[in-house]
């Protein structure tokens, strides 16, 4: 079979996509564009775009979900006894759901600190990417929030130290990371020497920890964009960051005027789609082209 498009998505915070597909949007999205732009055939059947390109969604919200539903349910119990009834309608309509969320989302990020946890979560991506990586295919990961994390890490890391990825060059083609806190992240520090852990020492920072040689996660003829709205309390730029380590190009969206909103609209923005369709045309061409043609 000629090599296709693969697209890998990682979710951030779980709460929003323990039912149903969270992708559902950006997937139609991308397949109106990649129309649009003559990937595919007008009225493709599902068989004929499965032949170009599959989406896979990687879903890991069941790992710490059983603790994070108890301090929810904590939470929600005694709320009630925190607030007159004027500063609880207030809290109610203003903040409960920003609380709820930074809840949830501090709760992954610990859980995805967990050795234990955060093993079986890059799993389910590397089981995801698995059956292409000998197969010329094009692979993209879209990582969400958290997510964006957990995609950046599995390709950084298997991209130098997994011998079925190096043993044949394997990288995924592109890196897409939206409402990404990986800049935060930055800020983790090593349990035994208490410096900043190597994958996210910036360039230029004299650290005996400081890896070396080809850092970047994603393969050169592809691209790592980092989308981001500037009412995203949790996306972070990185061009700057990462100047001089990582070709990382920062995307500045418009997903929405809250911070909630703004977080989660990457997910149907078409700016978005815009950017990833582009690219994935590109990656098509490439990849049917025979070896040896110029």
């Amino acid at each position: 079979m000629a090599p296709q498009l693969r697209v890998i998505f990682v979710h951030g915070i779980s709460a929003a996509i323990v039912h149903g597909d969270y992708t559902v949007e950006l997937c139609d999205l991308l397949r109106a564009r990649l129309t649009a732009n003559g990937v595919l055939p007008p009225n493709a059947t599902q068989q004929e775009i499965d032949a170009i390109i599959t989406f896979t969604p990687v879903n890991y919200s069941d790992v710490g979900q059983t603790e994070e539903d108890q301090m929810l349910a904590a939470y929600r119990a005694e709320r009630g006894k925190l607030y007159s009834i004027p500063d609880d309608a207030l809290e109610m309509i203003a903040f409960d759901r920003v609380r709820s969320q930074m809840i949830t989302a501090v709760s992954d990020c610990l859980v995805y600190e967990s050795a234990k946890q955060r093993d079986e979560i890059r799993k389910r991506v590397l089981d995801a990417v698995a059956p292409y990586v000998e197969t010329g295919d094009a692979v993209s990961i879209v990582g969400h929030s958290l997510g964006s994390v957990v995609a950046f890490d599995v390709a950084y890391y298997n991209s130098r130290k997994n011998d079925d990825w190096t043993k044949v060059g394997f990288k995924p083609t592109n890196l897409f990371t939206m409402g990404s806190p990986i800049a935060l992240f930055s800020m983790e520090m090593d349990d035994t020497t208490g410096e900043q852990k190597p994958r996210y020492i910036p360039a230029g920072v004299a650290s005996p920890l400081a890896p070396s040689g080809d850092l970047q996660p994603n393969r050169a003829d592809g691209v790592w964009y980092n989308f981001l709205d500037a009412q995203d309390l949790i996306a972070y730029p990185m061009e700057t960051l990462y100047a001089g380590k990582f070709a990382v190009k920062d995307i500045h969206v418009e997903t929405g005027l809250l911070p909630i909103s703004a977080h989660t609209g990457y997910w149907h923005n078409a700016d978005v789609a815009d950017r990833i369709a582009q690219r994935l045309k590109l990656d098509l061409a490439r990849i049917r082209v025979p070896a040896g043609v110029p």
